[in-house]
């Protein structure tokens, strides 16, 4: 038995594919058998009425028919997984039939269809398809329970005409990108026609030339009608349209277009929110190989969105610099505000996917950082952490009570790298306001939730979730339920008594409102007590053999919240070759032996071994990117932009001018923050502007020289080391401060001998 959804030309094809095949066939075979376990289930119930003809229309509100119907969307979902026509066909035909069923569609299976449509090239009916969840969506009378009602019966709308009803109201994010798409196909189709006038000097007949590249139906069906109109005409509206509805999408989701040029793969999120990164990672699931196999889509979509790129912010402070989480620990160096909630924000309760869903299995320990600091971090969203908490008291409600508390943040152990990885203290007499305070149990589990919050910069390590991982349940339930009564009632019980601790849960509220103000949403998660046993341990620890504390007092791990760091410097190089190391050696060997004889060069190929080296604790001086790669993978980028920012100097230099296209070019420069963008390309005499170089170096670097180059325009003056006259605002060679490192740019696409020179001056290795 097989999936049936590959074809190939011989059995010994299929043998050879077999192993790569193996693991995709098994999962749609798997899928199939529990839908038809499903079905026959839904079959077999008590009673004359069949579900498959009196439930249409309402499946989904039928409760007993939801089993059939997600089995039957992961059948679908596993045929997705072999990219073959059929394949594709196949699950299209599932999420019709399932939309036949549920007009309202409780899987959202609405917004996978029209991608699935545009890689089958059935462009007319993805229109149909969108205009008409356009115009319904809009329509709050429609009773989606009617099975009389009209329902998917938009046919032949005009797939060329304005797009302003999607331009206003709510849209589907997932519909507004497969409309953008099928829009720049539209034009990118008609323009490889080019205009009939222009080029056979009459108007448009029987015949036309045919473009060099594939054209859908829609296009050539529009050929055919077009009469004497002019291609160019119609082409300018779609190009109007296309980009109308670029600027649609950003404003839906700004991470969208970046996420989509950078091709990484994605996994569709547990949960998301509209215009989060979550909800880019779902539609990207649905929508990145119709991209992909539009040819030049990508490629266009790169030119045309750069401009909506954000300026990479990462883990940079203000000034510019980054903060790492480092060892060690900092008790009472920094003052933070100690404030109280307003009661505007509480904490949510997180929800597992699963009841027996344990923060081990969702949250694994995981190196982070250059100092590789192991975090729990979620193994479905990287800027999400888990810390573990709990509190203790002992002769709790007697004479003499004494508690501490503990926060749990990596793996403990006995080693020196583990020393940050649990932070605990004795409960202070005094709260966080001056008030004396008795010990209890509660307060100790309280003082363990607000440490958590307080003990280091969590945004500055990169993250924008934090998850409290507590066995109190006075906690959970108290910050995310009871709490907002008690604001309501000015801080009174139900019963009209004052609420115990209040203090404390004051304080709790203003550090959710802090980082809520900073951009890190807050977490609670109610855990079984076997789960927090090392948090319990340290705690328990704390209360017996810590030092007694009169006065709230900060404990903190990792670098200041405000100070920066930096990095010394030296001549250590890293060369990223990510696209084509050969080419680089080829083309720049003797740049390659000037730097080697002058010091110690590492390469890196891959995106692993490039972070590997990123985040040591000792970055490289230098960073020479030698092609284009670092363009199509972020995490390397963005952590590049790091170490640039902290010190680092970054030389563009070697492929990278020739390598990289108009929007990769600019996209670059724009997310670091820089207004340079793609310039001219030719050949001609640059000169070195000695006003901008320092006079030593500028004596031992060429005054002028031939290049063929990728030039720089808005260069700054300052930046700008050679142009090809005084007034130009384009640059061959510039040398830029980014924070405290410099990023240097050589658009010499032949490795000239002087530009070797300039490149060594970035380096700081000019004899």
């Amino acid at each position: 038995m097989d999936c049936k959804v590959v074809n190939y030309c011989s059995t010994a094809h299929q043998s050879a594919d077999r192993p790569r095949h193996n693991a995709a066939c098994n999962v749609i075979l798997k899928s199939q058998e529990t839908l038809e376990l499903e079905e026959a289930a839904l079959r077999a119930r008590p009673g004359s009425v069949d579900v498959f003809s009196s439930g249409v229309g309402r499946f989904w509100r039928l409760v007993d028919t939801r089993d059939y119907m997600r089995a039957r969307f992961a059948a679908a979902d596993a045929l997705l997984g072999v990219n073959t026509l059929r394949a594709v066909e196949n699950a299209l035909g599932h999420f019709n039939d399932m939309l036949r069923l549920s007009r309202s569609d409780g899987l959202g299976v609405r917004d996978i269809i029209p991608h699935l449509l545009l890689r089958l090239g059935r462009e007319q009916e993805c229109y149909d398809f969108l205009k008409w969840w356009a115009t319904i969506d809009g329509n709050s009378r429609y009773d989606w329970s009617d099975a009389t009602l009209p329902y998917l019966d938009l046919h032949e709308a005009d797939a060329f005409e304005s797009v302003d009803m999607f331009c206003s109201g709510t849209h589907s994010l997932s519909h507004l990108v497969a409309l953008t798409l099928l829009k720049l196909r539209l034009y990118l189709d008609l323009s490889a026609y080019g205009d009939p006038e222009d080029v056979f000097g009459f108007e448009f007949g029987d015949s036309c030339p045919e473009p060099d590249r594939p054209v859908g139906t829609l296009a050539r069906r529009k050929m055919q009608t077009m009469g004497r109109r002019r291609i160019s005409t119609t082409v300018a509206r779609l190009k109007d349209q296309y980009q109308r509805l670029c600027r649609v999408v950003n404003d839906a989701n700004p991470y969208f277009w970046d996420d989509l040029v950078a091709e990484e793969t994605t996994s569709p999120p547990l949960s998301y929110t509209h215009g989060s990164k979550e909800e880019v990672d779902l539609v990207l699931h649905q929508c990145q190989r119709s991209w992909q196999e539009s040819e030049d889509a990508v490629i266009m979509a790169d030119s045309d969105t750069w401009k909506f790129i954000r300026v990479y912010e990462g883990s940079i402070t203000a000034a510019g610099v980054g903060n790492t989480p480092t060892e060690g620990l900092r008790e009472g160096t920094e003052k933070l505000e100690i404030k109280r909630g307003t009661g505007i924000v509480f904490p949510s309760m997180f929800k597992p996917p699963l009841t027996t869903s344990s923060p081990a299995e969702l949250f694994p320990p995981t190196p982070m950082g250059r100092s590789q600091t192991v975090r729990f971090v979620s193994r479905n969203d990287r800027g999400t952490a888990l810390v573990y908490v709990d509190g203790a008291c002992a002769n709790n409600g007697q004479l003499e009570p004494r508690a501490g508390w503990a926060v749990v943040l990596g793996t403990p152990g006995n080693d020196d790298k583990c020393n940050d990885s649990v932070v605990s203290g004795r409960l202070e007499d005094k709260g966080p306001f001056g008030d004396d305070a008795v010990a209890t149990s509660n307060r100790a589990e309280l003082r363990a939730a607000i440490a958590a919050l307080r003990l280091c910069d969590w945004r500055a390590e990169g993250y924008d979730g934090l998850v409290i991982a507590t066995d109190a349940s006075y906690v959970v339930n108290g910050a995310t339920g009871w709490a907002k009564g008690w604001v309501h009632n000015g801080w009174t019980t139900h019963g009209g008594g004052n609420v115990k601790n209040k203090d404390l849960w004051e304080l709790l509220l203003g550090e959710v409102e802090r980082w809520k103000d900073r951009g890190l949403r807050v977490d609670l998660w109610k855990i079984p007590r076997e789960w927090n046993a090392d948090a319990d341990a340290a705690a328990k620890q704390a209360t017996h053999n810590g030092v007694a504390e009169n006065e709230f007092r900060d404990t903190t791990t990792g670098v200041s919240q405000t100070k920066p760091v930096g990095t010394k410097p030296g001549h250590r190089i890293l060369a990223l070759c990510l696209e084509d190391e050969s080419l680089f050696d080829a083309c720049f060997g003797s740049l390659v032996s000037h730097i080697t004889s002058r010091a110690k060069m590492e390469r890196a190929t891959t995106q692993e071994a490039a972070l590997a080296i990123l985040t040591q604790d000792s970055p490289p001086s230098v960073i020479l990117i030698a092609d284009g790669g670092l363009t199509s993978r972020r995490k390397v980028w963005e952590c590049v932009i790091d170490r640039l920012r902290e010190g680092t100097t970054v030389v563009l230099a070697g492929s990278f001018s020739s390598m990289v296209n108009e929007g990769q070019f600019n996209r670059f420069f724009a997310r670091v923050g820089l207004p340079w963008q793609r310039g001219s390309y030719h050949r001609t005499t640059v000169s070195l502007c000695r006003d901008v170089v320092d006079g030593d170096l500028a004596s031992r670097l060429p005054s002028a020289y031939s290049q063929k180059a990728l030039f720089a325009k808005n260069v700054e003056r300052s930046a700008a080391w050679y142009t090809e006259s005084e007034t130009s605002n384009e640059a061959a060679v510039a040398f830029a401060k980014v924070g405290s490192g410099r990023l240097g740019y050589v658009g010499d696409v032949n490795g000239e001998e002087a530009s070797n020179v300039v490149v060594l001056a970035m380096c700081g290795l000019l004899d």
